[in-house]
């Protein structure tokens, strides 16, 4: 069993959130050594920001990529992007030394999230010659 409970770190000290719940939760353990890990909450990119990542950017880039003659998918493009964009470094604590991967954009944090569409964005428009308008941007319909 695990629990996981949030909660802030004030001058008064520790305060969880649903503090009855987490005292009746922990009962659970009674007479059993536990660990007790805490660690700053990180938010991942917002559902918001992946429906308008795969439903603007990613065909946006699809199309602007086909335009210029090559043949890609959905998924292919989005792939290219993280290729392009979303490299990462991992440290092997035991030696030091670095590998890179790519990122998964479900492990991305909002702030991330934002650098790597930004990076889409001006790379669309130097090398694709597309605007890929901002989040909840307005664009007008012409009829």
């Amino acid at each position: 069993m695990r629990l996981i409970y949030y909660g802030k770190v004030k001058e008064t000290g520790l305060h969880i959130n649903n503090r009855v719940r987490f005292d009746k939760e922990v009962m659970n353990f009674l007479g059993k050594e536990v660990v007790i890990t805490i660690e700053k909450k990180v938010y991942k990119r917002s559902l918001p920001q992946n429906s308008y990542l795969h439903a603007v950017v990613i065909p946006m880039c699809r199309d602007g990529l086909n335009d210029v003659g090559y043949i890609f998918s959905l998924e292919m493009t989005k792939q290219k992007l993280k290729e392009m964009f979303a490299q990462s470094e991992m440290v092997n604590e035991k030696t030091g030394e670095y590998i890179s991967y790519i990122k998964d954009t479900s492990a991305m944090t909002k702030g991330e999230m934002m650098d790597f569409i930004a990076q889409i964005q001006r790379w669309a428009s130097e090398f694709l010659n597309i605007y890929i308008p901002d989040p909840n941007e307005q664009t007008t319909l012409e009829l």
